[in-house]
C-alpha cells in the first residue's frame, strides 16, 4: 500500500539519526550565540528561538528519539523545511549579515539541515481507508 509520495529526495539518513540531529543542532543554536560571543546582537532571539522550535519538534517527534510522540512525520517534514529555509534567510531579515560569525552560523545551519531533511528517509505511513458511510435506514 502506497503513501503517497516522499518528502524526502533521496532516503540515505535513517529516521533515528535524523531525530539526533534535531536535538544535537537545536542545543547547538541555543548555546552558538554564547559560545561563539554574538550574544549581544539581533541573532540571540532568531537564533534561540530557531533552536527551541528545533528541540520542540525533535521532543514531539514519532520514532525512538521521540518523547512525547503526537507529530505526524509530513508534519515535521514541513516543519523541517521552513526551518532550513528560515535560518537561511534570517540574517538578511533579521539584519544580522554584518555579524560574521552569526552569519556563518545561520546559513550553514539552515543550508546543513536542509541537506538532512533532503536525505531522510522519513517513515512512510499507510494512508488512512477511506470512511464508510452506513447504509440508509431501511424504508
Amino acid at each position: 500500500m502506497s503513501a503517497g509520495p516522499s518528502v524526502s529526495a533521496v532516503r540515505l539518513l535513517p529516521w533515528t539519526a535524523h531525530q539526533a540531529i534535531e536535538y544535537l543542532l537545536g542545543a547547538f543554536l541555543v548555546l552558538a550565540p554564547f559560545v561563539l560571543g554574538f550574544a549581544d546582537t539581533p541573532a540571540l532571539p532568531v537564533l534561540v528561538g530557531a533552536g527551541v522550535a528545533l528541540l520542540a519538534v525533535a521532543v514531539l517527534s514519532r520514532g525512538r528519539l521521540g518523547i512525547v510522540d503526537v507529530l505526524p512525520h509530513r508534519a515535521q517534514a514541513a516543519i523541517d523545511y521552513v526551518l532550513s529555509f528560515f535560518l537561511m534567510l534570517a540574517p538578511f531579515v533579521f539584519g544580522f549579515r554584518e555579524v560574521g560569525k552569526a552569519l556563518v552560523v545561520s546559513v550553514l545551519a539552515g543550508l546543513g539541515f536542509l541537506v538532512v531533511s533532503l536525505i531522510t528517509a522519513y517513515p512512510v505511513t499507510a494512508a488512512r481507508p477511506p470512511r464508510r458511510t452506513p447504509p440508509p435506514p431501511a424504508a
